[in-house]
């Protein structure tokens, strides 16, 4: 998954952590059912990340065993903030655009606006497309096609809402 090095990366810059405690803290930032980190993803994620300077490791005796805590490097908050400025396509459930908004505190508000912007615009179309269909088609649709296309658009009007008052934060 794409957003892999974003979440993995954007967690140790929120709370230095070791490897357990990381897989732990983005479980519980980012419950998605569809995102599931393993540890053949995180552990050679965490070593190239070290190995191209993103994080520091630094271990830390503890009881009977060690644990190495990963700390951003400066060079690390650089790529983060590059990786939550990169544009974002639409996807079915909206996870990718989470993962990068999750962020979005840590980018200026322009950077921000340029993201969202397309996503907002196509929210837009879509919702004039559902609103034109169910204009054009709602009286001669059996009711559960009705009542699905009429939550189709409370979502793109949730979503409208969202978008914009994203883009309006300071």
């Amino acid at each position: 998954m794409a957003n892999t090095d974003l979440i993995i990366l954007g967690m140790i810059y929120l709370v230095p952590s070791h490897g357990y405690q990381l897989k732990k803290n983005i479980k519980e930032s980012f419950g998605n059912p569809y995102f599931k980190l393993n540890n053949n993803v995180l552990y050679p994620t965490l070593a190239r990340f070290e190995q191209e300077g993103f994080i520091e490791g630094k271990t830390v005796a503890g009881g009977s065993t060690s644990k190495k805590i990963y700390h951003i490097t400066e060079k690390g908050r650089e790529k983060l903030l590059e990786m939550v400025a990169e544009p974002v396509e639409p996807d079915i459930d909206g996870f990718d655009f989470s993962v990068h908004a999750v962020f979005f505190d840590l980018i200026p508000k322009e950077s921000r606006v340029k993201i969202i912007k397309p996503l907002y615009e196509s929210k837009l179309q879509m919702y004039k497309e559902s609103l034109e269909k169910k204009e054009k088609y709602g009286v001669n649709m059996l009711p559960i096609s009705l009542a699905v296309l009429e939550y189709g658009i409370k979502g793109l009007e949730r979503d409208i809402e969202f978008y914009k008052k994203l883009m309006e934060m300071e």
